[in-house]
């Protein structure tokens, strides 16, 4: 009879715990939910009867990483709380720290300050090119990946950090407060005796429309004529601010992109542009990825510019990141975009209207010179 009992208490306890989860989940499975049983069950087991020792989290994740896995997308990733806090950064293009650049030092003795951010931390506090961190918080750096080093120098904003410094011969300590530090996307100046503006774009997130806006008014008023935009080594980002960025580049009421949704819903982004239309070159290459691919296939597409350099990564999907709980994600591919005409890049890539490549070795940036040649011919 108490056998029984517990039978009666265990299968109570699965089915309790499957209705559970699949309230949570919000998801309506057809037929039984004899699959979501199945991997609570599993679960169960291997917490129950495996010899060695079990991380239970550990578990969890793996098991939420390989349903998102067996979709078989690249662009398709669970992304649990440090994941999901890296992917923030990049999209928002800030983080808690110092403001610090590091890199590894010659002598592999501690690591090296490679720069600073304008208005950090590191930069008030006095930090130079050139410094050595040899520790942070007492923990040596010699030895340590330059990842682990990162990580120990960023933290929560308003939290304390202190690192031991190598100048010269002389050791110092500095202690900083971390604090969210905005870093730029957007770089820009006259290219020496023309009347070129060269715009850098390194990513499109949160600021980019703004930051690009404020690069482009600022060239402007030093007399630019002609445009040389660099998406080089653009992983791409947010499709907002690439249509923030197309509204400097591209003629009012443009289709910037288009894409359909599941439901069958199309959504369309377009300009609010320009009177005046400045010449422009467009710099690609294989890193240019996603809304850079967006950019340059427009103006490819509209015949308002030149691209340059080699073909484009090829990356024509739309991705929506979704809370599963308070630190962890899913992000899922919810659509492929189209181009100002209609073109679909996933998988193509832009083909450059002139191709340029460069070769290991080059001191000479010669995608730019192209750009250059083409806009004062």
């Amino acid at each position: 009879m108490k056998f029984l009992v517990k039978v009666c208490a265990w299968i109570l306890s699965v089915f309790a715990g499957a209705l559970l989860v699949l309230c949570l989940l919000s998801y309506e499975f057809t037929g039984t939910p004899w699959g979501m049983i199945k991997l609570l069950r599993t679960f169960q087991i291997v917490e129950m009867y495996y010899a060695g020792n079990v991380d239970k989290e550990s578990l969890l994740t793996g098991a939420l990483e390989g349903i998102v896995a067996d979709l078989e997308d690249r662009h398709s990733l669970y992304l649990d709380g440090e994941v999901l806090e890296q992917f923030t950064e990049q999209t928002q293009a800030s983080y808690a720290g110092i403001g610090v650049y590091i890199a590894a030092s010659d002598g592999g003795k501690g690591v090296l300050v490679a720069g600073t951010v304008d208005d950090s931390p590191a930069g008030e506090a006095g930090l130079q090119r050139g410094d050595l961190i040899m520790a942070v918080d007492g923990v040596e750096t010699t030895g340590l990946p330059l990842e682990e080093v990162s990580k120990k120098i960023r933290g929560k904003a308003d939290s304390i950090v202190t690192l031991t410094v190598l100048r010269g011969a002389e050791t110092r300590e500095y202690t900083l407060t971390r604090r969210r530090i905005q870093l730029k996307t957007v770089a820009g100046e006259m290219v020496k005796d023309s009347d070129i503006g060269y715009i850098r774009i390194i990513s499109f997130s949160e600021n980019t429309g703004k930051e690009f806006g404020d690069t482009y008014e600022k060239l402007k008023s030093q007399g630019m004529k002609r445009i040389i935009l660099d998406l080089r080594n653009n992983p791409g980002g947010l499709v907002d601010q690439a249509a923030a960025v197309a509204n400097y580049i591209m003629p009012a009421g443009t289709t910037v992109v288009s894409y359909t949704k599941r439901d069958g819903a199309e959504e369309v982004t377009k300009t609010d542009g320009q009177e005046e239309l400045l010449p422009l070159v467009v710099l690609v290459n294989e890193n240019s990825a996603s809304a850079a691919e967006i950019v340059s296939g427009d103006i490819q597409d509209l015949g308002l510019g030149t691209i340059v350099g080699v073909k484009t990564y090829g990356k024509g999907t739309v991705q929506g990141v979704y809370p599963v709980d308070g630190s962890d994600a899913v992000k899922l591919t919810v659509a492929k975009y189209k181009t100002a005409k209609g073109r679909e890049i996933d998988g193509v890539g832009v083909v450059p209207d002139v191709e340029v490549k460069l070769r290991d070795g080059d001191t000479r940036d010669y995608q730019f010179d192209k750009a250059v040649e083409l806009l004062v011919q």
